[in-house]
């Protein structure tokens, strides 16, 4: 997931021809060049780290491979990238969402409820997604870049009750089978931390803002580690 996001990055930097509020964008910009080089010394040491994997786990991820680079053709690609641009959110949160969970796919039962729970799961990290393109609109109309905030302005309105329907869900789940119940609990604490950012963030800076965001979908799974 950090090589797709880097190389999103990257190649959002080599687009940008001039200085952007985006202290993220920015930095990309200006050291394109040498995140390459780190981007490709990790491409590396992850390709000599998939010997260890077994045949099914190779599978799965030479699948997401071809997912993270789709993604990143339609979004780079002059021909497409406005137009897919619109779905960027969604397609970022469903592929950080599998890229999290990849593996568990060979090494657990695949019941009904453990892929309720992935589609919970890749739905969270999707609204995560959607809060900052909501904080970041400005910011992305000043690049160019097309964001579901930026094609569906009212969209922030809709968020907080997602979130609540999220946490009704993950608790029918707990419901139908308590060993899920931690994970349940984690889900819950992790959207109801994204409604209150949600409700406060015209008082946080889009920095902070999206360290904020990120932290509060990941702190919660810190308890089933």
């Amino acid at each position: 997931t950090w090589l797709a996001y880097c190389g999103d990055r990257i190649l959002d930097g080599r687009r940008l021809q001039s200085s952007v509020l985006s202290v993220r964008h920015e930095f990309a910009r200006i050291h394109w060049r040498s995140l390459t080089k780190v981007w490709f010394l990790v491409l590396g040491l992850t390709i000599f780290l998939t010997t260890k994997l077994n045949l099914m786990e190779l599978v799965y991820g030479a699948l997401f491979g071809v997912f993270i680079g789709l993604y990143f053709l339609l979004q780079h690609h002059p021909l497409t990238r406005i137009e897919a641009g619109k779905y960027k959110e969604f397609l970022a949160g469903i592929g950080f969402a599998s890229g999290t969970v990849l593996f568990l796919f060979v090494r657990v039962d695949l019941t009904a409820l453990f892929f309720l729970m992935f589609i919970l799961w890749a739905l969270l990290c999707v609204v995560n997604c959607l809060i900052i393109s909501v904080k970041e609109i400005t910011l992305d109309k000043e690049m160019g870049q097309s964001s579901q905030a930026r094609t569906w302005p009212k969209l922030g309105r809709f968020i907080p009750g997602v979130l609540i329907c999220l946490i009704l869900f993950s608790l029918t789940v707990c419901f139908l089978d308590n060993r899920w119940i931690l994970l349940s609990l984690c889900f819950c604490l992790s959207c109801g931390g994204l409604v209150q950012l949600c409700r406060r963030s015209s008082g946080c800076g889009s920095p902070l803002f999206r360290v904020l965001t990120d932290a509060v979908l990941l702190s919660p799974l810190i308890f089933i580690v």
